[in-house]
């Protein structure tokens, strides 16, 4: 995460719910504490929630709520986000599939420098220019 995310609290405190929960594998307090922050509006967190709710860590296993979060990161500029979202386009896990969609998003996180949607972009023919 370092380098891609400015220095901030938020970071800070995702950063803490990692080293403290998520490697103890005390998922559901990592999830509760990324789920708080999301709700405040922090990007990285949105991201974390949707990926938790896709997986089914520390929160039911949930393809809508999955989607909802990693779209809400998508909409506030977050690559990991707007890759996730393309996926779940393409798949039409959560939302129903568009590949139109999932390439508009895919082509975001590529500009963004986000490697698997740079190799996505390339494998459906997607332009980055």
């Amino acid at each position: 995460m370092a380098g891609y995310y400015q220095p901030c609290p938020e970071l800070d405190r995702c950063n803490q719910l990692i080293e403290t929960y998520f490697k103890a594998g005390e998922y559901e307090k990592c999830f509760l504490g990324y789920l708080s922050l999301a709700e405040q509006g922090y990007p990285l967190a949105e991201c974390q929630a949707g990926y938790f709710y896709s997986q089914g860590l520390g929160a039911p296993k949930d393809a809508e709520k999955a989607f909802y979060w990693s779209h809400r990161a998508a909409l506030h500029g977050d690559r990991d986000g707007q890759y996730n979202t393309g996926c779940f386009y393409e798949a039409g896990e959560g939302v129903a599939a568009d590949l139109d969609k999932a390439k508009r998003w895919y082509q975001k996180a590529a500009r963004q420098g986000h490697k698997l949607a740079i190799a996505k972009c390339q494998e459906l023919g997607v332009c980055l220019d």
